[in-house]
C-alpha cells in the first residue's frame, strides 16, 4: 500500500528505510531516543521531514523515537475512536515486535496482547474466507 501507508507497518518500513535501518533496529534505537515529533503521517511528507532532521544533525535514536511515537499515536487514536477500551489485540507484521507492543500499551494505558501467529492473522483469515467460498 504505497498510496496511503499512514499508521501501518508499511509506513514504518519506509521510514526505517529512510534511515537505512531494518524495523527491528529502528525500534531498538527508538528505545534510546526522545524528544522528536514527526508531525506528518503522510509517508511522502514524513520522509521529507526525516531527511530534514538528518540534515540538521539530529540523532538517529531521536528520529527513530519520533517515528515510533508517530505511528503508535496514530494507532492509539484509531483504537480510542473504534474500540471499547477493554482489551487490545495486535495482529500483522508488527505484532511480534516487543517495543511496539510496549509503546502501544503505555499509550493506551491498557494491555496489548498478541499471539505467536499474530503476524499471519490476515493470511489465515483470507484462507478461511476462501475455504468458505469453495464449500
Amino acid at each position: 500500500n504505497d498510496k496511503c501507508a499512514a499508521g501501518t507497518g508499511r509506513f514504518l518500513e519506509l521510514m526505517a528505510g529512510t534511515l537505512g535501518l531494518e524495523i527491528d533496529k529502528l525500534c531498538e534505537m527508538a528505545g534510546h531516543g526522545s524528544g522528536i515529533t514527526i508531525s506528518s503521517m503522510c509517508t511522502v511528507f514524513a520522509e521529507s521531514e526525516i531527511i530534514g532532521l538528518i540534515s540538521s544533525g539530529r540523532k538517529r535514536e531521536d528520529i527513530a523515537f519520533g517515528i515510533i511515537d508517530s505511528i503508535t499515536s496514530k494507532v492509539k487514536s484509531l483504537c480510542q475512536k473504534h474500540g471499547d477500551g477493554s482489551i487490545y489485540f495486535l495482529t500483522g507484521g508488527l505484532s511480534d515486535n516487543r517495543y511496539i507492543m510496549e509503546t502501544l500499551s503505555k499509550k493506551l494505558k491498557r494491555p496489548v496482547k498478541s499471539h505467536k501467529y499474530g503476524r499471519y492473522a490476515g493470511a489465515i483469515g483470507a484462507a478461511l474466507a476462501a475455504e468458505k467460498l469453495n464449500s
